[in-house]
């Protein structure tokens, strides 16, 4: 009881981040001008073009946490074991391997078979750091086998319980699906896409990760204000430079 009750608070939860974030992200939003001119309609900028004038700022973001909240498998971004190493849970015998330069484990599936599975992205770097992997229907799935980034081994998310393949909370589960539980605060400008016609998911993002705009919100009004005046502050400070020498 208390299992279900921990994954109906989640769920809950959930969704309040993700009413929340969606009110203080939506594209939608009416920025007040200084002018007191028509509001603009903002929407969400390049990332390139938040660094031609904030590169102190990108360059800190750079290798952070929030730059590495998500990201495609590589040898950078990866932080796991994935040298043929092995980890078993409860009478399963997961695999962690490469083949052809990219990232998979060999653990049960849903129908409670052994399978191979590609790893589709990295979710967080630390102090664990999770595997997604791409499931039918536009499914990203968190496994529930997870990666130690101090102790450095594998570890298994619910450690004291066998979770069984028809299990909610099993890695191939509602629980642990990427597009419903975790998108929203791992992406910026994320829509998920959802068809309840067809329960499939064609989920987008702006940017794969927490960027600039996943706490300022959609810039493209202050791009455009920023281009209106900060070339008149560099003109004026060319001319007291000028001035003063």
């Amino acid at each position: 009881m208390k299992r279900w009750l921990a994954a109906a608070l989640i769920a809950v939860t959930a969704g309040a981040v993700v009413w929340l974030v969606a009110i203080r992200r939506s594209p939608g939003t009416r920025i007040p001008s200084a002018t007191g001119a028509t509001p603009i309609a903002a929407t969400y900028a390049d990332n390139q073009t938040c660094a031609e004038c904030h590169q102190k700022e990108i360059a800190e973001w750079t290798g952070s946490d929030h730059e590495r909240a998500m990201a495609p498998p590589s040898d950078r971004t990866v932080r796991g074991d994935f040298a043929n190493s092995t980890f078993t849970n409860y009478g399963v015998t997961s695999r962690f391997f490469k083949k052809d330069g990219r990232f998979f484990v060999k653990t049960e599936g849903g129908d409670g078979r052994l399978a191979d599975f590609e790893i589709k992205y990295t979710f967080g770097t630390r102090p664990l750091q999770q595997y997604l992997i791409e499931l039918p229907g536009g499914r990203l799935q968190a496994l529930g086998i997870a990666w130690d980034t101090g102790k450095r081994r594998w570890f298994h998310l619910y450690p004291n319980e066998k979770i069984a393949h028809d299990d909610p909370l099993h890695w191939t589960g509602l629980y642990q699906n990427w597009n419903l539980m975790c998108a929203d605060c791992h992406s910026t400008d994320l829509k998920k896409n959802y068809d309840p016609q067809t329960q499939t998911y064609r989920t987008t993002w702006d940017v794969i990760n927490v960027s600039c705009q996943s706490c300022h919100g959609p810039g493209s009004a202050h791009v455009v204000w920023a281009r209106r005046h900060v070339p008149r502050r560099a003109t004026r400070q060319k001319r007291s430079d000028s001035r003063s020498t």
